[in-house]
């Protein structure tokens, strides 16, 4: 099942809707970061709900989370544009010595911070939320409903395969968010809907792409007065992907201070600089970086 990204709504019912199937795209930052299967699992919902909500965003916008947490799990960073790209890393990426042990895994309470960023980049809104639901995508649903005030669901589902270069084997998730003029009491109806054991099971296996995104639309909101269908639109396929490159590796260096660059030129090494989002390594050699700092200063 390749992957791909739905949005609409259900018509009748005021309620939007995105739905994604991510496999390849969380497989690829699986396999990039070495992740175990306590940690991959994290980090592929935490991408997969990124993706569900940048579905929403306008054209060429993008979304940034970052979870961080009080235990042993520190950090999740995602960036997913509306485009479909994304990308993320999670710290530390090895975590299975803690089992199922959600308090040591996640602390007490954490934050969770989302930017929407325009295409120049600069942030179009931002909102930090406190979060101690000890699971990504309920943490996000909660951070929609508390920091944006739209009463949002969400529910992801991955797993994975006894083999180190295609691990993961099924990752797709589901995002219900409610309109201006949705029957709260309805929606609340829906969204506990979604915690069913028959719709988790739905999510947990792949079928084929539009009948079986009918067919988990159906489950949810099939018996619901006043539901007259479905309007879905198809979004560009979630692919991983990496903005960092060489020059932007170079702009770093630029950035250190005089005093580690004289260090940097005593030991005559090249200098090497590692991309968190998608592990790629830069080596920059010392001559190399001499040139990019008589660049910036001659700017």
């Amino acid at each position: 099942m390749k992957d791909l990204l739905y949005k609409g709504h259900f018509k009748g019912l005021d309620i939007a809707f995105t739905y994604a199937v991510t496999t390849c795209a969380v497989n690829e930052a699986v396999v990039r970061h070495d992740c175990d299967p306590a940690t991959a699992h994290i980090l592929g919902r935490a991408m997969t709900g990124s993706l569900l909500a940048a579905a929403l965003l306008p054209e060429d916008q993008r979304l940034n989370t970052c979870w961080r947490y009080q235990g042993a799990l520190k950090t999740i960073v995602v960036d997913a544009g509306q485009d479909g790209s994304v990308r993320g890393f999670i710290s530390p990426p090895h975590l299975g010595i803690y089992g199922d042990a959600h308090d040591a895994l996640y602390g007490e309470v954490g934050e969770l911070q989302v930017i929407v960023s325009s295409p120049n980049g600069s942030a179009v809104n931002s909102g930090t939320t406190p979060i101690a639901l000890h699971d990504v995508v309920n943490d996000l649903a909660y951070h929609y409903c508390i920091s944006d005030q739209i009463e949002t669901g969400m529910s992801s589902m991955i797993g994975f395969n006894p083999d180190p270069e295609s691990p993961v084997a099924l990752c797709q998730g589901w995002m219900v968010q409610a309109l201006p003029n949705t029957d709260l009491e309805r929606f609340d109806r829906i969204r506990r809907k979604m915690d069913d054991e028959g719709f988790r099971e739905l999510l947990s296996h792949e079928g084929s792409a539009e009948d079986y995104f009918e067919k988990i639309a159906t489950s949810l909101v099939g018996e619901e007065s006043g539901f007259e269908g479905l309007h879905m639109e198809t979004c560009p396929a979630p692919r991983f992907q990496c903005t960092c490159s060489r020059e932007k590796m170079t702009a770093v260096v630029r950035s250190l201070p005089i005093p580690e660059r004289m260090e940097l030129v005593k030991k005559n090494e090249p200098v090497g600089i590692q991309c968190q989002f998608c592990n790629e390594r830069y080596e920059l050699r010392i001559e190399e970086c001499i040139v990019a700092w008589n660049e910036k200063a001659a700017e």
